[in-house]
């Protein structure tokens, strides 16, 4: 127990140094000065990074039918702190927060507002997120990665309609396994 207890007192430390270097490093991701970008507004790089972690995190889901909770291991987080700075995190969550206010509005973004496919396609994309927490301000993922190595985090199933289940076989998967619960 005591080596235990040391083991993850290491890693706290290390995490809690992790989120300052991370903040300001450039990412492979991002070309340099894109950390100002508003996410809220550009639909191309909010898909870009919405679909990098959904990417990684809604086969979580897909490999355990009728989770309620998924969780990260070591290598996501590295993938994550490597991926994306802290900030454009942060910014990533107002944005899906901005964009599920505008879903339950009926309110379009600017670059889609003319094309119904695009405007399906960053629909989904929120849905998804918030199917994962991500629009959460507390047991979110992507704020609590410092913290986040096997810890359970809940989906969200609330509101949730087709538009998040673009995961598995077009999403019919999900939902009848769903279904089936219910």
């Amino acid at each position: 127990q005591q080596q235990q207890q040391q083991q993850q007192q290491q890693q706290q430390q290390q995490q809690q140094k992790q989120p300052q270097t991370s903040q300001h490093a450039s990412s492979p991701l991002l070309p340099a000065g894109t950390e100002d970008l508003d996410l809220k507004t550009n639909d191309n790089a909010y898909h870009v990074i919405g679909a990098l972690l959904t990417d990684r995190l809604l086969p979580k889901l897909d490999a355990h039918p009728g989770c309620t909770h998924y969780s990260l291991d070591q290598d996501d987080v590295d993938f994550f702190n490597g991926m994306l700075p802290y900030s454009v995190r942060r910014r990533f969550v107002d944005a899906v927060r901005y964009r599920l206010q505008l879903i339950k509005s009926g309110g379009r973004m600017g670059s889609a507002a003319g094309k119904a496919g695009d405007d399906a396609g960053w629909r989904r994309l929120t849905m998804q997120c918030q199917l994962l927490g991500l629009e959460r301000m507390h047991q979110n993922v992507l704020l609590d990665l410092a913290q986040s190595v096997g810890k359970n985090y809940p989906i969200n199933l609330k509101d949730q309609g087709p538009l998040a289940f673009g995961a598995a076989a077009n999403g019919t998967q999900r939902q009848q396994q769903q279904q089936q619960q219910q």
